[in-house]
């Protein structure tokens, strides 16, 4: 994958973009992310916290759950797309972070959506800034999947 295609810097501004909007008064850690969907859409969300931390939503799961209330999987299944293609980029953003990958509660949430997608942001070392890139399933090897539990 070329981390330098003019999609990929358009999903990590999106995600820069929707971190500006975060609600995040207990850790002043602000998150966005922008996903891109198996027929080209982008949908963007923010971290919003909860005083009690675990009711917190995190921004990759807002980015996601927006784009199934807009009618994702919907639209897969009309066009005989399994669940598991739906999405083909996550851009992950926070300014405070060194690096882009999600965590592992949304890696876990994520992978209800497949493994072959990529993720991508910037990595943050020493005020330099570059653009990186993993598949999902680089992230998650050993995934705790819905086959298990079915």
């Amino acid at each position: 994958m070329d981390l330098e295609d003019k999609q990929i810097l358009d999903l990590i501004e999106r995600a820069k973009a929707a971190s500006e909007n975060a609600y995040c008064p207990y850790s002043n850690y602000r998150v966005g992310a922008a996903v891109l969907t198996f027929d080209n859409r982008i949908y963007s969300g923010c971290n919003v916290e909860n005083a009690a931390f675990s009711q917190t939503i995190h921004a990759e799961e807002n980015a996601v759950s927006q784009a199934i209330a807009d009618g994702l999987l919907v639209r897969a299944e009309a066009g005989g797309i399994d669940q598991n293609q739906v999405l083909k980029l996550l851009a992950v953003f926070a300014p405070r972070g060194k690096d882009p990958w999600p965590c592992c509660n949304c890696r876990q949430f994520l992978s209800e959506f497949g493994t072959a997608f990529w993720v991508v942001g910037l990595e943050k070392r020493e005020s330099k800034e570059k653009v990186v890139g993993l598949c999902f399933a680089e992230l998650v090897p050993h995934l705790f999947s819905k086959e298990d539990v079915l």
